[in-house]
């Protein structure tokens, strides 16, 4: 039984409890199994996870890691042997040259509207142009952006 001048029950006194204590259509200690078979379930999961190396962890054998060094002198060769590849196809389509020129038209214009979505702080807009040509992350307020000249934050 529960000795009433200690802070915590113990487990018989939980047993006990369980036995008496109805939840409708569940008993309690039924909901006590289930939630033990929970625990356990999800401690053997991350249990697993630990053991393989997959939680948390980047996967060592990424044979193309190297990639993520952007300014690296083997990822730049790779990205330009890949667009002279692409460049020759797509050059080869006789309707490249107009696809290009509207394409640029349509990049390098000043009266662009930035598409831009609802966040929390405002609204935010990924904008690429002369001076931003990998892009930037920029944010204004509704009231800026129904402007003439937006106040953009970057």
């Amino acid at each position: 039984m529960h000795d009433p001048n200690t802070n915590f029950a113990t487990f018989a006194h939980l047993q006990e409890l369980a036995g008496s204590a109805c939840v409708p259509g569940l008993r309690i200690s039924q909901m006590k199994k289930s939630l033990v078979r929970v625990a356990l379930l999800s401690m053997m999961c991350l249990t697993v996870a630990l053991l393989h190396g997959q939680f948390g962890a980047a996967p060592v054998d990424d044979p193309f890691l190297w990639l993520e060094e952007v300014e690296g002198p083997r990822a730049l060769a790779w990205v330009q042997a890949e667009n002279e590849k692409t460049l020759g196809l797509l050059q080869s389509d006789p309707r490249y040259d107009r696809f290009y020129r509207d394409a640029l038209t349509i990049l390098q214009a000043k009266d662009r509207i930035p598409s831009v979505s609802l966040k929390r702080q405002g609204l935010e807009t990924f904008w690429q142009d002369e001076s931003h040509v990998r892009g930037i992350w920029r944010r204004t307020t509704l009231e800026s952006y129904r402007g003439q000249d937006p106040r953009w934050e970057t």
